[in-house]
Formats: structure tokens, C-alpha cells, sequence
């Protein structure tokens, strides 16, 4: 029997992809010219609430069409409304959706017709976790016409393969097994950790901040919001988000330090503010950019400088600022609780950063937060 080697190559590309999100436009790319179409997608959809892709990565789309389609269009599109309601679909084309005579009279395509020639629609799916799903959407042109019953029989075939791979992409870490040990850890860490997206949404807040909440006692947050008793301290702490946000945070990662004050009277809570990591794995639905530190200086532990020096192969000296630092100090005050200068810190950061294989301070204090929790 006679394999079609182009056939082998998408499959191999899929899995590729899976593992390596960087592979996404050559396995796209692949797609589309195995299938007659004249773009490609792979997405994930969050359908925790108000339906969301945190991830589209498409070929031969223009990136301001995808822009406004991730910006406006996303809920108005009737394909991820029916995605939605049939999580469990493996293959959803137009005939499911919506008839022709219906996309003519519906806002959203009325929209799309403006700003894309694509017309038809073939979608693989594949539901690896409660409330999301990933899969790739195959789009063709009116001019070419629509996907026909052998077409999406033959489709059927290779997003078995799909199915496969996001399976194994899955148990591999890229949804939510790393998620998940990350999150075990964070919360058995005495520090209060909130995770904040690209939009200051609150996406994560290990068991500390959920007590330091209750409390009431000058910090306050919600899904959506995170805020200070004053509003010399609220402004300023948004303005240290908005700097860790920022393309020209600092080098180090780092947003900044901040002390707030407190209705009980007591020693205010130290803040730090540190920005993550850009780079996400393409199968998550949660992609924190800023991670913040609430310390109490009245009950806060440091992390263990023994076990710091220990794990990572540092002097004594690296020990002592990267606990401090991971305390919530930033690196000047650091230094000078320390008695030694400002560059000296720098210095020595900057063999912490090697010897942890870090490049921001960011990222070196979720390390130490994650691996080093007590």
C-alpha cells in the first residue's frame, strides 16, 4: 500500500507542534496545502467565562485582521459559540454552524467579509481540561468554495493525529500538569503570591494572599482588581505594575518595592513587583505577566539561606541577598541592610542570575518562591 509522504510530514508536524509551539506555523503551513485551504489556525479557548482565545497562532492572516478578530470579534463569532456548547466535537464545519443564507443577514460575517476573503471554515478539536479547548481551524476563500463531505471525512483522519498530539502535549506539562505542582508550591510558601495578567487580572493567588484578603487590613483584591487601603499607596502600587508591564521595564524584571499602610496600625506590608516571562506555552488558558509579593515584616520567615546555598551552588554572601530578595526586599535595600554598596549587589545578582540560570530578578524569585517553599 502506497503512504502519501505529505501525509506522514503533517502528521510528524502535528506532534512537532504539540511539544513546541514555535513549530505551529510549519505544521500550519503544512495543513493548508494538504487541504486545499488558504489559511490555518491553532487556537485554545477558555470558556471559564466570557469566551476567550489566550492563544491564536495563525498562517496567511493578516496580523491586524487577527488583532480586531481577538479584540471585538471573538464572542460575536457564531463557530466559537457552537464550539463552545459542543465541547466534545471532534470536527465542526459550516453545515453545523450556520447555513449561507444565515451568514449573508449575521453581523459577525458581515464584519469578516470586510476584512478577510475567507469565507468557509473546517475546525479539529480536541477538550484537554474542564472549560478549555484546542484545536486547529482550516479556512478557505468563497472563490474556492466550501469543505465537502470527502474533504472532511479525509480531515477526520488526520485530526485523530491532532487529538494525539494535544494529548500528549498535555501530559507533558504544556496545559496543566506544571500548572498545577507550580501552584502546590506556591501555596505552601508563607509569602502572599499573586499572579496578574496583561490586563492586572488576578489569576492566580496562593493560600497566603486568600488569608492576607481576609484580614482587610490594607490590601484588597478581587478577580479583576488589586488595590491599597490609601491612595498614595493604590497609585503607586498600579504604577509599579504598569512599569513591570511596560516594554521598557528594567533589566532585571523587576517593577519595584513598595511599602503600604495598614487600618490595624501595624508595620506596613512590603510589596514587590516583578514582571515574567513573555513566553507561554501555547496550550494554557492562564498567562500570568506580573507576579506580586505581599510580605509582613511581622510574621515573614526568610527562606532558609542553608537551603538556598545548598540547592543552587552559591557562596554564603549569594545565600544572604537571595533570601532577602526573595523576601520582598529590592536589591538597593538589600545592599544596604546587607552593609555592603549598591554595585556590590549588582554583582553578586548577576552570579546569582548564572549560577540559577535566571536572567531577571523576576524569574529568580519564582524560582526561589516555587522550588524553596516551606
Amino acid at each position: 500500500m502506497l503512504i502519501d509522504v505529505r501525509v506522514l510530514s503533517v502528521i510528524q508536524a502535528l506532534y512537532d507542534a504539540a511539544t513546541d509551539e514555535s513549530l505551529w506555523p510549519k505544521a500550519l503551513q503544512e495543513l493548508t496545502d494538504i487541504t486545499g485551504s488558504q489559511g490555518a489556525s491553532f487556537w485554545v479557548l477558555d470558556s471559564s467565562g466570557p469566551p476567550r482565545l489566550p492563544t491564536l497562532i495563525t498562517y496567511n492572516f493578516d496580523l491586524g485582521f487577527v488583532k480586531k478578530y481577538m479584540d471585538i470579534a471573538v464572542p460575536l463569532d457564531p463557530t466559537v459559540q457552537y464550539l463552545i456548547r459542543h465541547p466534545d466535537a471532534p470536527i465542526v464545519h459550516d453545515g453545523l454552524v450556520i447555513t449561507e443564507r444565515d451568514k449573508d443577514r449575521h453581523p459577525y460575517y458581515d464584519w469578516h467579509g470586510r476584512h478577510s476573503d475567507t469565507r468557509f471554515r473546517l475546525v479539529g478539536q480536541v477538550r484537554p481540561a474542564p472549560s478549555v479547548q484546542a484545536g486547529v481551524a482550516l479556512h478557505r476563500a468563497r472563490r474556492v468554495g466550501r469543505y465537502e463531505v470527502e474533504e472532511i471525512e479525509r480531515f477526520s483522519l488526520l485530526n485523530r493525529h491532532l487529538e494525539k498530539a494535544l494529548s500528549i502535549g498535555y501530559r507533558l506539562g504544556a496545559l496543566g500538569a506544571v500548572q498545577q505542582s507550580t501552584t502546590e508550591l506556591l501555596d505552601r510558601n508563607p509569602a502572599a503570591v499573586l499572579l496578574l495578567d496583561e490586563h492586572k487580572r488576578v489569576v492566580y493567588a496562593n493560600r497566603s494572599a486568600e488569608e492576607l484578603r481576609s484580614k482587610g487590613d490594607g490590601i484588597h483584591w478581587s478577580t479583576d482588581h488589586i488595590g491599597a487601603l490609601r491612595k498614595q499607596d493604590h497609585d503607586k502600587l498600579h504604577g509599579l505594575i504598569a512599569q513591570a508591564l511596560s516594554a521598557v521595564a528594567s533589566p532585571d524584571g523587576c517593577g519595584g518595592v513598595m511599602q503600604t499602610g495598614r487600618a490595624s496600625g501595624k508595620r506596613p506590608y512590603v510589596i514587590l513587583v516583578c514582571s515574567l516571562s513573555r513566553q507561554f506555552p501555547a496550550l494554557t488558558s492562564v498567562r500570568p505577566a506580573v507576579c506580586v509579593v505581599i510580605t509582613d515584616p511581622d510574621a515573614q520567615k526568610p527562606l532558609p539561606e542553608d537551603r538556598i546555598q545548598s540547592v543552587f551552588g552559591l557562596t554564603a554572601a549569594e545565600a544572604r541577598l537571595a533570601s532577602l530578595l526573595a523576601s520582598g526586599v529590592d536589591i538597593r535595600s538589600a545592599a544596604e541592610m546587607l552593609k555592603i554598596t549598591y554595585g556590590t549587589g549588582r554583582v553578586r545578582l548577576a552570579e546569582i542570575f548564572h549560577k540559577t540560570e535566571t536572567r531577571r530578578q523576576g524569574e529568580l524569585i519564582r524560582l526561589l518562591l516555587t522550588t524553596l517553599a516551606t
